[in-house]
């Protein structure tokens, strides 16, 4: 705004009031709008209504009160919302209240024997001008302050010994402190390779605007745990002055994200084992190992007998236990080499390395019998399984031997269940 387009005159001598509202008019023609308040009750009603763009203050008052005491309710009550108060006094010796006067917010002070239509308009323009400064500096401020104190990352202001000014709430919690508690402390208190030095060297001051490159760090929190950090430093100057922003982000839950990711991808959720997809890509890396080494491969496929009947007569519920006590016999009746995975439904499948018939045989009977005696209080019938062998020659497929395996598993089917067969 240019220039004011509704002014309010507080003064109780009307003489004063006109005397000051025709410089108004002299600076700023008919077309202003002017109020005048004889008392200050009626000024402050005037103003709460709003639309004031500068409010002229006598500094005397009728009826034993001052102006600047009304001004600093004024500023008190309403705070940014206040119009610019400008204090006007017919005292010639003003320094002591010009100073309080300026100590609470008054825009300016004037003395009245220096009133001029050009003091009062140029008094105007800076009161107005330095509000609307203050509010803009206050709407950045509240950006700051919304982004600052809301942000996902840590967020560390340092000076430039490396020293906290501030840290937002993201950065407290992090680290474990109270709010407001970590202001004085040394950034390299925090985090163990942290260093302004660093940052000084990666192109900081050579090409300020260049974003810093997050790097990797540990750190601790205010109880000695360790934190597995990304740290990025940046550098700002403000006249002679040196500042550092550090950003933070605890990767330690991204890691343990992507490991449950990672997790989930390669794992079936019911038994723990591998999935199908991840055994065949190991069991792909062992078939071209024994091709290199000759040793022998042997695959043996299984699934519990009549688990249909198990499901339709307990429930499935009762048929997932069922796959998963048998998942637990089959985790701890391998060996360590093994590639064990549930292949689908009730199905399972092992690769054996560098196993021939017989120890291929031994492990599968031993499986056999564990399984047959697992209890398990709703299926008190008990639960067997079948069990199909077949040695993965070097030149075979995984697909072949698979194939063949399930061939085998047919016919110990087909031979009564609960037992091992082995293809030739």
């Amino acid at each position: 705004m240019k220039y004011p387009q509704k002014i309010l005159v507080l003064d109780d001598d009307e003489n004063d009031y006109l005397l000051v509202e025709d410089m108004l008019r002299q600076a700023y023609g008919a077309g202003l709008s002017i109020d005048w308040a004889g008392a200050s009750a009626t000024a402050s009603g005037l103003i709460k209504s709003g639309g004031y763009d500068v409010c002229l203050v006598d500094y005397y008052l009728g009826e034993g009160g001052n102006g600047l005491e009304w001004a600093q309710s004024m500023i008190s009550a309403m705070g940014i919302e206040c119009p610019p108060l400008i204090m006007l006094t017919g005292i010639e010796s003003c320094e002591s209240i010009d100073l309080s006067a300026s100590e609470i917010g008054i825009s300016d002070f004037i003395s009245k024997s220096d009133l001029t239509a050009k003091v009062i308009e140029h008094s105007i323009r800076y009161a107005i001008q330095t509000r609307r400064m203050l509010r803009e500096h206050l709407r950045c401020e509240t950006r700051f302050h919304l982004f600052f104190d809301h942000a996902y990352e840590g967020i560390l202001l340092l000076d430039q010994d490396g020293k906290v000014l501030q840290a937002n709430h993201s950065a407290e919690n992090m680290f474990c402190y109270e709010t407001g508690t970590m202001q004085g402390l040394y950034a390299n208190q925090l985090i163990n390779e942290f260093s302004l030095e660093y940052s000084l060297l990666n192109n900081q001051i050579a090409a300020p605007e260049t974003p810093a490159a997050m790097e990797r760090m540990t750190g601790k929190d205010q109880r000695g745990l360790a934190l597995d950090l990304e740290v990025a430093i940046n550098m700002a100057r403000a006249g002679d002055e040196v500042f550092y922003s550090v950003s933070l982000i605890d990767i330690k839950h991204h890691l343990a994200q992507q490991e449950e990711l990672a997790k989930l991808a390669h794992t079936d959720p019911l038994t723990g084992l591998m999935n199908r997809r991840h055994f065949r890509l190991l069991a792909d890396q062992e078939f071209s190992r024994a091709t290199r080494t000759h040793h022998q491969l042997f695959m043996m496929m299984l699934d519990i007998d009549h688990f249909k009947k198990v499901n339709d007569t307990h429930g499935h519920d009762v048929g997932d236990q069922a796959l998963v006590a048998v998942a637990e016999v089959l985790k701890n009746g391998i060996r360590s080499m093994d590639i064990l995975a549930r292949w689908g439904g009730e199905e399972f499948l092992v690769l054996l390395p560098e196993t021939d018939l017989t120890g291929a045989m031994l492990i599968a009977e031993r499986i056999r019998q564990q399984v047959s005696q697992i209890k398990l209080p709703k299926i008190p019938e008990g639960l067997t399984i079948s069990i199909g062998l077949c040695e993965a020659k070097p030149d075979m497929e995984l697909k072949t031997a698979t194939s063949l395996a399930d061939q085998a598993l047919y016919q110990a089917k087909a031979g009564g269940r609960n037992r091992v067969i082995c293809h030739e």
